[in-house]
C-alpha cells in the first residue's frame, strides 16, 4: 500500500456537491478499504495501477453481472487497473478484487458475485436508479414499481478520523441489487453514491464487509449508529 493510499484511508470522505467532487471522494473511501482489507488479511503487496495496463473501457458494460465467469468479465472489460485478494480475517470470505474506473467487480472461486458502479455518468441500473439520485426521486421511483421489493435496509455513520459520512445501505433482495445513498453532513441530502448488483453469494459478501467494519476489525474505519430493519417498497 502506498502513504498516497494510507492517507486517503485514513482521511477521505463524501461530498455530493457538485457531482465530481462527489465521484472522486466516493472512490477514496471505499476502494482503498478494500485494497486495506485484502493486503490486512492477506499480506498482498498491492501493486500502483501505473505499473498495470489501463481498462480498455471507462463505463461499464452491461453484460457484465452476477454469475458470468471472471474470464468473461476481463474480456467485456479489459485487463483490470488493479487485481488484488480479498478475505476477512477469522472467516471463510474470500475473493478477488477487479478494480476499473467505473467501479469494481467481485469475484468467488472464477464467478463473478457483485459488480459495484459508483464512477459512470451514463449508468442506469435496475428500476432505472441513477447514481446521484436524491433520497427523495429515488423514494418516488421505487414507490412507482409494479410488484413488492423486499429486503433489509441498513442505515450508519463511516466514521474515518474526523470525517462523518451518514449512509444507506438498501439491500434488494427482489432485484438482487444493493443501493447505497450517502450525504456529506448528518445536515445535506443523501443521494445514490454507488449500485451494486449482487448474487446470493455477493449480498453475503457484502453484509460480511460492513459486519467487519461493524465490529472494529479496520480501525482507520468504523460504523456508529448502526440501525438494521426490514424493508420493501413498490405496490401491488
Amino acid at each position: 500500500m502506498t502513504a498516497h493510499e494510507a492517507d486517503r484511508i485514513a482521511a477521505d470522505g463524501i461530498s455530493l456537491s457538485p457531482r465530481a467532487v462527489h465521484d472522486e471522494e466516493h472512490r477514496g473511501r471505499r476502494r482503498p478499504l478494500w485494497v486495506m482489507a485484502a493486503a490486512a488479511a492477506l499480506g498482498a503487496t498491492v501493486m500502483c495501477a501505473c505499473s498495470r495496463q489501463p481498462a480498455q473501457t471507462f463505463g461499464y458494460n452491461p453484460q457484465v453481472r452476477p454469475g458470468i465467469s471472471r474470464e468473461r468479465a476481463i474480456a467485456l472489460l479489459g485487463k483490470p487497473q488493479d487485481e488484488e485478494p480479498f478475505a476477512l480475517s477469522g472467516t471463510a470470505v474470500r475473493a478477488d478484487v477487479l478494480t476499473y474506473p467505473f467501479g469494481q467487480v467481485l469475484v468467488e472461486n472464477g464467478s463473478v458475485v457483485a459488480v459495484s458502479i459508483d464512477n459512470d455518468p451514463a449508468f442506469v441500473g435496475p428500476l432505472g436508479v441513477r447514481l446521484g439520485m436524491s433520497d427523495d426521486e429515488l423514494r418516488a421511483v421505487l414507490a412507482s414499481q409494479r410488484g413488492i421489493r423486499v429486503g433489509q435496509k441498513e442505515t450508519y455513520d463511516a466514521i474515518s478520523q474526523s470525517r462523518d459520512t451518514p449512509t444507506t445501505d438498501l439491500y434488494d433482495v427482489t432485484d438482487g441489487v444493493m443501493i447505497e445513498l450517502t450525504s456529506a453532513d448528518p445536515l445535506s441530502p443523501a443521494r445514490v453514491a454507488e449500485v451494486t448488483l449482487a448474487n446470493h453469494a455477493g449480498m453475503a459478501l457484502l453484509e460480511a464487509f460492513t459486519k467487519a467494519r461493524l465490529e472494529g476489525i479496520y480501525p482507520d474505519v468504523h460504523l456508529d449508529n448502526y440501525i438494521s430493519n426490514p424493508w420493501k417498497a413498490g405496490h401491488a
